[in-house]
């Protein structure tokens, strides 16, 4: 019996051998093609001044508002200055335990963003928890917790055409709990406001804003003008 064709074999295991590291070769190619276009990326976002920068800090209930604002927050920390508030609408469901709160509107920011002056606008929404009967008294010293997120969209000075999210987290005094039963008892209202989160500049965002084109109750619905009503009462809410 012929035996099988030695060079034949060995130029089959060659050409696989070939084969596989010319695929290596190309994948290899093809991951260094996708790092340089994403450095490319990343340095020409650079030389643009794009950026994003962390940001936190502390707000209290104020009365530095600008005019037609529903009520304000003076802001310490990163971004230091007046946050104007206008309430657009709001909703409120009456739940097994407690009463859920959501609230949405816009902002202006006036101030500096690490000793540079601006402003920039944002849309918000508030979640809440209130004790019972929140909904129909709408009293905001009976609140249990509460965080709303600021989505900014375009300023002026130090924010030109900026972009980027921060969130607020009330700081409730008196709320009690029982941690063996789960009873638990409203506070006074929120008294402290603190926040994170970043800003991006450069063109990023939408055309500038100031505080004249926000508006100033016109537009928003009858129960939003009595909801803002009693929170500048209260002065323990955002």
């Amino acid at each position: 019996m012929d035996r099988p064709n030695e060079g034949t074999t060995m130029n089959a295991m060659e050409l696989g051998s070939s084969y596989k590291e010319g695929w290596r070769g190309a994948r290899l190619l093809a991951a260094c093609a996708l790092a340089t276009a994403m450095m490319a990326q990343g340095n020409a976002a650079s030389a643009a001044g794009e950026r994003s920068i962390a940001v936190s800090g502390n707000s209290t209930f104020s009365d530095c508002g600008g005019a037609g604002a529903d009520l304000a927050l003076l802001m310490t920390g990163d971004l230091t200055g007046c946050l104007s508030v206008f309430i657009q609408d709001y909703t409120c469901n009456e739940l097994g335990e407690f009463d859920h709160y959501r609230e949405y509107g816009r902002e202006t920011f006036v101030g500096t963003w690490r000793g540079k002056a601006g402003s920039f606008t944002t849309d918000y929404t508030v979640d809440a928890a209130y004790a019972k009967g929140f909904c129909t008294s709408l009293d905001y010293t009976l609140q249990l917790s509460g965080s709303c997120i600021h989505r900014i969209g375009g300023g002026t000075g130090a924010f030109a055409n900026a972009k980027g999210v921060f969130k607020l987290f009330d700081v409730v005094t008196g709320v009690t709990g029982d941690p063996v039963t789960g009873q638990f008892a409203a506070g006074s209202g929120a008294n402290n406001f603190l926040y994170y989160g970043s800003i991006r500049t450069n063109g990023l965002g939408r055309p500038s804003a100031t505080l004249q084109d926000l508006p100033t109750g016109a537009g928003r619905t009858p129960q939003a003008a009595i909801a803002a009503a009693g929170k500048a009462r209260s002065g323990r809410s955002c």
